[in-house]
């Protein structure tokens, strides 16, 4: 039999834990305030468990669906696979949370503060974000499709390979995050904040509300997709050599074409590299020219 130390005079009386011997749940039947404590595995669906402190604690793989857990501190706590759809997450608090491939369909976290945590490949589908803090956070591979997050802070966040489709980010802060290869459909980025954000070979050509002054203030490379009439300034680890392709299986007027574009493309990366670094307005330029013919020629080749 497993216990978890009690830690506060008002948590409900002992309960027992006992070790999984099959692939169902554990059922338990009280609220929690645990640190240091184990239930994997638990089944903690449906139950009022406002300020409920798991710090430290082991809950991977549990169950909190339909849950209330507004007001909680899950410090440290193992919360790998857990389940939270539709559970009520308001204003918890967490820092250094291990939640990867977490299930958080239709959760509601307004107001949380959960940072510095791994949410690697969890499901956030249609979660409400609104006004959280989730600065320093790992969402690779997330899929945060329909999420509502305005005004939220993911200041530093890591959003790599992650889908945001539809997503709401109005007035959301995403400075120094990284969105590399992240598909972002019909999302909203009203004036949201984009200091020094990342958008390498982001797909972005249906994002609505977004403004040259934001983007200036970003990076991306030659693959990053914007909406027409936009650019974006390269990142300083974006590369070139995007030219001198194999033409052999396109028709020789596509390989006529093809090739023209990998001298326009050479000179203006030779451009580039000649452009001193302090001429911002030529290099902009250039890099949009770059980007545009990069682009074009990706177009020609699928």
């Amino acid at each position: 039999m497993k216990h978890i130390p009690m830690t506060s005079l008002a948590a409900f009386a002992a309960f027992a834990l006992f070790a999984p011997t099959s692939q169902a749940q554990i059922r338990v039947e009280s609220r929690i305030h645990a640190s240091s404590g184990e239930c994997a595995q638990c089944d903690l669906s449906n139950k009022r468990m406002n300020g409920v402190k798991l710090k430290d604690s082991n809950f991977a793989g549990a169950l909190f669906n339909n849950s209330n857990l507004s007001g909680g501190q899950i410090d440290g706590s193992n919360l790998t696979g857990a389940h939270f759809r539709k559970a009520l997450l308001y204003r918890v608090h967490g820092d250094k949370v291990m939640m990867e491939s977490a299930v958080l369909e239709d959760a509601t976290m307004t107001e949380a503060k959960v940072t510095n945590s791994i949410l690697r490949s969890a499901n956030l589908l249609r979660a409400d974000l609104s006004r959280a803090h989730f600065e320093g956070n790992d969402f690779t591979a997330s899929n945060l499709t329909s999420v509502k997050a305005p005004s939220v802070n993911f200041t530093g966040s890591n959003f790599s390979d992650a889908q945001l489709y539809h997503v709401n980010l109005r007035e959301a802060v995403l400075d120094e995050a990284s969105f590399k290869d992240v598909s972002f459909g019909f999302a909203t980025l009203t004036d949201a904040s984009l200091k020094g954000t990342d958008f390498s070979d982001a797909k972005m050509s249906n994002v609505q509300g977004l403004k040259q002054s934001q983007l200036d203030l970003a990076c991306g490379n030659a693959m990053t997709e914007l909406p027409d009439g936009l650019s974006i300034p390269y990142c300083v680890t974006a590369a070139h050599s995007q030219i001198d392709h194999n033409h052999d299986d396109m028709t020789p007027k596509m390989a006529h074409i093809a090739r023209r574009l990998d001298r326009a493309i050479r000179d203006v990366e030779l451009l580039l590299d000649a452009t001193p670094p302090n001429n911002r307005p030529m290099k902009r330029k250039l890099q949009s020219i770059h980007s545009d013919l990069v682009q074009s020629k990706d177009a020609l080749e699928k």
